[in-house]
């Protein structure tokens, strides 16, 4: 969608807000965390609950990213434990 071409039909306009700073603080978009520390754009969204983790990571100038969903909480960050781990192995 960020180069129009996107199957779920958001504008451009909706995924570069998105994207964008919003508010007072740079690491916050539209319903996601940003990123750019790395001078290369992350979004990611974590969630968690009694007996789940999950985490939404993408990369939107790269065109790629991954949603991981366990159902375990170890009552630590995703980052972690096993969802770090798998995270790690995929190269994104």
């Amino acid at each position: 969608s960020l180069q129009g071409k996107g199957k779920l039909k958001l504008s451009q306009k909706l995924v570069q807000d998105m994207i964008s700073p919003q508010g007072c603080s740079k690491w916050t978009g539209l319903g996601v965390f940003l990123d750019d520390s790395n001078k290369d754009l992350q979004m990611y969204s974590l969630g968690w609950g009694v007996g789940f983790q999950c985490i939404m990571i993408c990369y939107p100038y790269r065109g790629n990213g991954a949603v991981i969903m366990t159902n375990t909480d170890l009552g630590v960050h995703q980052m972690e434990w096993i969802i770090g781990d798998v995270l790690k192995t995929l190269s994104l």
